[in-house]
């Protein structure tokens, strides 16, 4: 008989609400590797959603270019998946990662805030078609 994992063993959940959104059916795949890698990196029980991660980071965990990576991220925070909490750089002594949050979870504010799931109020921007009338063109 197979030994079932125990209940608070790590993992990563997309609900399918969320895989229904426009946020989600616009994401790149690129994105979409990114977002679990970084959810996979939330940690439940240290109870603070701060997730560290360089660019450099986010090459290794999903094998791509910093390119690609750098549009995944870009589009993570445009849909509202993800928001800067602190920019890393090198203006320190110690070179730091930039600070992310998901926003599938709580807030760092401790008063038990609900997330702000910003992703699932996204809608894509309405793309200006101009008509040119031959008739009037003349």
């Amino acid at each position: 008989m197979a030994r079932k994992p125990p209940r608070d063993d790590p993992h990563v959940r997309i609900y399918h609400y969320e895989m229904k959104s426009q946020a989600w059916r616009t994401l790149s795949p690129a994105a979409r590797a990114l977002l679990i890698e970084m959810r996979a990196l939330f940690d439940v029980k240290r109870g603070d959603n701060r997730i560290f991660l360089s660019v450099r980071s986010m090459m290794e965990r999903c094998n791509a270019t910093q390119r690609a990576v750098t549009r995944a991220r870009d589009e993570l925070l445009d849909r509202g998946w993800i928001k800067v909490v602190e920019q890393g750089g090198f203006t320190r002594k110690v070179r730091h990662a930039t600070v992310f949050a998901l926003q599938n979870q709580p807030a760092n504010t401790g008063n038990g805030s609900a997330p702000s799931k910003a992703y699932m109020r996204w809608q894509p921007r309405e793309q200006k078609i101009t008509v040119v009338d031959s008739a009037t063109d003349r």
